[in-house]
């Protein structure tokens, strides 16, 4: 598997709850530090950005988005990004918070994992932008800090205070992006953090949560034969719901509420 694929195929086995093995780790550390992109295609990359490279802390200096015919590929939960900065920092924040988990004390990795913290410290989005997708890469940098600082409370916080507003304004709806944010990918940080703060906030809106859980959602088989991509992504979204969930007093069994497929009517559920 490349790069891409391995990012993708380890968040869903850490969100389904599946084992990764420490063949698995071992493999993916490997693929990662081999794809670490040179210094030339870095510069290319940020010129084509239009950003000064010499300068430039808004775009990543190890790894760059595959570049798929010029058309964005999804994140790791599903959301199709608009902006080249959310793709661009998503894909490199997401692979270096990996390699802090599976190979901590390598000493490539921890060079770029402080290169990327005093990046981070001096862009928009790692400070609490609330402008477009920047909101939304912050969400990246909270994945990314929940394993790298997580002591860092005021960072995290001053990250957290925009996205949980919006995140307490939204709807009663399904929508999987609400005020411009991927509401799954949110969660999943949410998780990851697992502090007083995202937990008042997931209780907050727990019921609507829980109502999302029990609604049968496509999986991506349309009426007409035809299969939408976006929601093929359903099913894990109900498993991200299910572990944010899983961080609240009183529901840390809540794994033991089956998540399925209904042969019927070929829509996902949860019998809670």
């Amino acid at each position: 598997m490349n790069e891409y694929q391995t990012l993708m195929e380890l968040n869903r086995k850490a969100i389904f709850a599946e084992e990764i093995t420490d063949t698995e780790k071992e493999e993916a550390v490997s693929v990662f530090l081999n794809g670490i992109c040179s210094k030339e295609d870095i510069l290319k990359y940020k010129r084509r950005m239009r950003v000064l490279p010499e300068t430039d802390r808004m775009y990543p200096d190890y790894y760059i988005p595959p570049y798929n015919g010029n058309k964005k590929l999804r994140l790791i939960q599903g959301y199709l990004p608009k902006t080249n900065i959310l793709y661009a920092n998503h894909y490199e924040l997401e692979i270096l918070r990996l390699l802090a988990m599976f190979a901590p004390r390598h000493e490539k990795v921890h060079e770029m994992v402080e290169g990327t913290l005093q990046r981070l410290q001096h862009t928009c989005f790692g400070n609490s932008c609330t402008k477009g997708e920047c909101l939304a890469t912050g969400i990246s940098v909270l994945r990314f800090l929940a394993v790298t600082k997580p002591d860092d409370a005021e960072w995290i916080d001053r990250l957290l205070t925009p996205l949980s507003d919006r995140f307490l304004s939204f709807g009663t709806g399904q929508a999987a992006v609400q005020e411009g944010i991927p509401l799954s990918y949110l969660l999943m940080a949410y998780t990851d953090i697992n502090n007083e703060k995202t937990r008042d906030l997931i209780a907050q809106k727990k019921e609507w949560l829980l109502d999302l859980l029990r609604r049968g959602w496509i999986t991506g088989k349309l009426s007409n034969g035809k299969i939408s991509e976006g929601d093929t992504y359903n099913l894990m979204g109900k498993y991200i719901i299910r572990n944010a969930i899983g961080t609240l007093p009183g529901y840390e069994d809540i794994a033991k509420h089956e998540i399925y497929v209904d042969n019927k009517d070929e829509r996902c559920y949860c019998n809670i």
